[in-house]
């Protein structure tokens, strides 16, 4: 008798358990069907991020629970929760119910329809971190419509891609590979998890203001200056004579934060140094974050040679195996007339260059003086020409006649030492018509911020830059250039390898010896990415 009381419940257990199986396969199936017709996936009462990997992914396992393996599930809450790491914020990602929903019970234990619900969260889970890794969890072309990079594409056949990775067990891997690889991301990862290190240390105290700090001075607040640079590491961690004394060895720790910092690295902390070093460690935390979200829309699969121009750090760089191999300043588009970011493929070079006026400048700022001196153009070295390029007389025109919106001429400087664009530009045709360019305005290049340009953008080494890209110092070298300078003529140069280049906007990252940098938002751009950032992804409630 007892031995078939025990029979019968071994039936009775199997029997539950196929049944309980079946019973969230069959809630899975009848919720994917349901959302293919109103294009909304539901769980646990929320509409889900998933509209269209979800139903293929259920649909290849037969509508079955695909997270019944222990270390998939355990390696999917140990991913989410590092997300903190990436910058992100783990609740985005059902984190919270999901564990609410496994802890309430063991797993084998769970009633059908929170089987299916906690299954379908983890799955919607995987697939929207995956999705933040890829491209991002902001889309900075809604916040600015001068972002013009395309998203990065998600892998194709995400299905069999979910659907192998957990069989294999290999979702860490799978993780890891979704980030971007390039060093200035990795980097600059580790560097989050340094400062928010900082901060549960307790972080800086704010230096005092008063007069300026230079080498050679004895004041009571250089000892909270060594405090700080030795919190953030540009000063040794070393006792000295005196605390107060402002030394040689401060002041090289005080250039290098001004260097990382684009900031005037004179060794003096004046109004403008004091100001960042007073910038709380919450605050640089939040700079990384931003930093981290920008590199995942654009980093995920870098060149070997590349330029890139950082709008925000004022400066163009020619990489190439992860090496700088040339560094220039730069001048960009003022904060009205901003640089826009994109990329595109530097294709020529053109020396003795002419300027044709964008209509904007001709109508806005041309238009005026010429209705006050038509002599104007003669004394810029300028001609006005008909839309067929007929240069025309300025003084038998009717300037007063025209308008911003009614103005049927071109405007040209002709090519020389006072042209707008320098004696040489850098092209890769684009429907912004931006390009590098040199200036006859020398000086601006000495300013820490230099945004003055209408969004061009102006380089300083132009001849380094040339000959880098050229890359033959037997034929183009100075002699070379100054040779084709002198007969102004304008002529055109095709690069032997056309170079990818990278119009960006970058106020943290990482130098090639791993020294953080921090920079002016010049634009204003970063509190609406923080903001975007910091919002949790919202849920809608299915009832």
């Amino acid at each position: 008798m007892n031995k078939i009381c025990f029979l019968f419940f071994i039936f009775l257990f199997t029997g539950f358990s196929v049944s309980a199986q079946k019973n969230a396969q069959e809630i899975i199936k009848q919720r994917m069907a349901s959302g293919e017709k109103t294009k909304k996936f539901v769980a646990d009462g929320k509409v889900l991020f998933s509209k269209t990997e979800m139903p293929r992914i259920y649909a290849d396992a037969d509508y079955n629970l695909i997270w019944k393996d222990k270390k998939n599930r355990n390696d999917l809450i140990k991913n989410l929760k590092e997300s903190f790491d990436e910058g992100l914020l783990p609740e985005d990602y059902h984190l919270k119910r999901i564990e609410e929903l496994l802890n309430n019970s063991s797993y084998s234990k769970l009633k059908p329809q929170v089987a299916a619900d906690v299954d379908m969260l983890m799955t919607d889970a995987l697939l929207l971190y995956a999705s933040h890794l890829v491209s991002g969890k902001v889309e900075q072309s809604q916040l600015h419509s001068e972002w013009d990079v395309e998203r990065n594409s998600r892998p194709e056949k995400i299905d069999s891609l979910v659907s192998v990775t957990l069989k294999d067990h290999n979702l860490n891997a799978a993780f890891q590979s979704l980030k971007p690889q390039h060093y200035y991301y990795m980097l600059l990862r580790i560097k989050l998890k340094e400062y928010r290190d900082i901060e549960k240390n307790g972080g800086w105290k704010k230096i005092p203001e008063g007069e300026t700090l230079k080498k050679g001075m004895k004041d009571g607040r250089i000892l909270a200056v060594r405090d700080y640079l030795k919190i953030i590491k540009d000063l040794p961690d070393v006792q000295v004579e005196n605390d107060s004394l402002f030394d040689e060895d401060l002041e090289k720790a005080v250039k290098k934060f001004q260097d990382r910092h684009n900031l005037t690295t004179d060794g003096v902390i004046g109004t403008g140094t004091l100001k960042q070093m007073n910038i709380p460690v919450e605050d640089r935390i939040d700079q990384i974050r931003i930093n981290l979200e920008r590199a995942r829309w654009v980093m995920h699969h870098p060149e070997d040679n590349f330029l890139i121009v950082n709008i925000a750090g004022f400066y163009v760089k020619h990489f190439r195996n992860k090496e700088a191999i040339f560094t220039s300043k730069v001048i960009v588009g003022k904060y009205n007339k901003s640089t826009p970011i994109f990329k595109d493929t530097m294709e020529y070079i053109v020396l003795n260059p002419t300027w044709t006026l964008p209509y904007s400048i001709a109508t806005h700022e041309t238009l005026p003086r010429l209705k006050k001196d038509p002599g104007y153009l003669a004394a810029k070295h300028m001609v006005i020409m008909n839309r067929s390029g007929k240069i025309l007389n300025p003084y038998k025109i009717d300037f007063h006649k025209y308008s911003t919106s009614n103005f049927p001429f071109i405007v040209r400087q002709e090519a020389g030492p006072w042209n707008a664009l320098g004696q040489v530009k850098f092209i890769f045709p684009n429907k912004n018509s931006i390009y590098l360019h040199d200036t006859p305005s020398r000086s601006l290049f000495n300013r820490e911020d230099r945004a003055f340009s209408h969004g061009c953008i102006r380089t300083e080494d132009k001849w380094g830059l040339l000959m880098n890209l050229m890359d033959d110092p037997k034929v183009w070298n100075m002699d070379k250039i100054n040779e084709i300078l002198a007969t102004g003529k304008t002529t055109t140069i095709n690069l032997p390898h056309p170079i990818p280049i990278y119009l960006l906007y970058f106020t943290a990252g990482i130098d090639t010896n791993s020294n953080i940098y921090f920079i002016k938002d010049v634009y204003k751009r970063d509190p609406d990415v923080l903001k975007a950032l910091n919002t949790p992804v919202k849920f809608r409630s299915a009832r």
